[in-house]
């Protein structure tokens, strides 16, 4: 019996490279999200900074208080902004895995696919060789009995 060959290899591995580039890309749209992150982060602790700074001090300049002002105001735009990026690229993750997901159903299908057919030639290969076996066994046995038998009549 020859060898086993799943037709389908080349797809199996076409659909195994293309579910590895949809999770590099998922780790890529995962990345962006810590990165917004750490933007956010960044923004908070240095308006938590300035706060503290300025607590600290015992009169305030009306010159730096009206910065302050100017400051809040765009730190508040800024870390808006931030968070309404952070929600797009959640999105944008959300559905990548959702292509992840469906790209390693495509590669499971193809290997469950895969495992029946190993199987179904494993016991193909098993009756064939049970019957070769069987075949040589009756063989030797009919010649047996053939000599045997023409022992006792000569």
């Amino acid at each position: 019996m020859q060898q086993f060959q799943f037709r389908l290899d080349r797809v199996l591995d076409w659909r195994r490279k293309q579910c590895e580039m949809e999770e590099s890309r998922l780790a890529a749209c995962l990345a962006l999200v810590q990165a917004m992150e750490r933007k956010i982060e960044l923004l908070r602790a240095e308006r938590a900074s300035i706060d503290a700074e300025l607590i600290k001090r015992t009169a305030i300049p009306a010159a730096d208080f009206q910065n302050l002002g100017r400051y809040r105001l765009r730190a508040g735009q800024q870390e808006a902004e931030l968070m309404e990026q952070r929600r797009q690229r959640l999105q944008s993750a959300a559905e990548q895995r959702a292509r992840v997901q469906q790209a390693q159903q495509r590669v499971k299908l193809l290997e469950k696919l895969r495992d029946r057919r190993l199987a179904e030639y494993t016991t193909a290969a098993s009756r064939e060789l049970e019957e070769a076996a069987a075949e040589a066994f009756l063989v030797r046995w009919t010649q047996a009995r053939c000599a045997h038998a023409a022992a006792k009549a000569g």
